[in-house]
């Protein structure tokens, strides 16, 4: 029973939450790889695109890690509502990088699926559902409203509306497929990690307790001899003065409670042999 007390303790419960120095560094790695699309895009390519507003968004991104950073220690972990705030902002985010870039005609839509696949590992069933309940209907919302893909001005590329729905079935799949093995694969490891901590819990009471018997049976064995030695005292004692009014009394009880401090350390010294026979 003590050990689910603390498989259910609060400080074992936050050391199963997603650090937030892990967050941030996904996020630079999404503001890094955002930043570069544009400017391929945009520098490279030379395709028409909104790059103050595209950048505009990802400074955005890169101010609140920025914010996230000094506000709160590397090994600070989130909340379950908090990663579940920062997740929202980030597929609202992404959603607002491809209604400018093309919606789902731009390949990088299939990158929607990032936020809900963290939100399965790290985060209760019920707020990954709603996540990702968001997140298709963003990818909804881009079927029908956005910016056109960047191309050529002169050839202007239009997808035919049964590649659109299919990206959109796509993206929605890989939103539901992904999200549940993900939540599996984590809760497995979620369950593996508590039985091991449950198990190290184990073998720390059994060591506790061994150290508890040794030092019982040292007890018993240093304490053993003047016991016997006042015992022998005591009997002596009550055999020249058993029958004297004023001592007699007294002598018999010496010797009684010294048998009985021998029994107890007899007890003592039996719970090391009981704890290995436990083992």
């Amino acid at each position: 029973m003590a050990m689910i007390n603390v498989l259910r303790s609060p400080d074992f419960q936050q050391s199963q939450r997603l650090r937030l120095n892990t967050l941030i560094r996904l996020r630079w790695l999404a503001i890094v790889g955002q930043s570069l699309a544009v400017l391929v895009v945009a520098y490279g390519l030379k395709f028409p695109l909104p790059v103050s507003l595209c950048f505009a968004l990802i400074a955005c991104s890169a101010w609140m890690n920025l914010f996230l950073a000094f506000r709160f220690p590397a090994a600070h972990r989130l909340t379950p509502l908090a990663a579940f705030g920062i997740l929202i902002f980030d597929s609202l985010q992404l959603a607002g990088l491809l209604y400018m870039t093309g919606g789902l005609t731009n390949p990088f839509s299939l990158l929607m699926t990032v936020p809900v696949v963290i939100s399965a590992t790290s985060l209760p069933l019920r707020l990954t559902a709603i996540l990702g309940g968001l997140v298709m209907s963003a990818a909804t919302f881009l079927v029908f409203v956005h910016l056109p893909l960047p191309w050529h001005e002169d050839a202007p590329l239009a997808m035919p509306f049964l590649y659109v729905a299919g990206m959109w079935m796509a993206v929605l799949s890989s939103i539901a497929f992904t999200a549940i093995y993900a939540f599996r694969v984590a809760a497995e490891a979620r369950l593996l990690a508590n039985a091991l901590a449950a198990t190290e819990l184990v073998l720390q009471r059994e060591q506790h307790l061994s150290a508890l018997d040794g030092l019982a049976a040292a007890a018993a064995h240093e304490l053993g001899t003047p016991l016997a030695t006042i015992a022998l005292v005591a009997k002596e004692m009550e055999k020249a003065l058993g029958k004297d009014p004023k001592y007699g009394e007294d002598v018999t009880l010496l010797r009684s409670q010294s048998e009985r401090c021998r029994e107890i350390l007899k007890r003592l010294t039996s719970l090391s042999s009981e704890g290995e026979a436990h083992l």
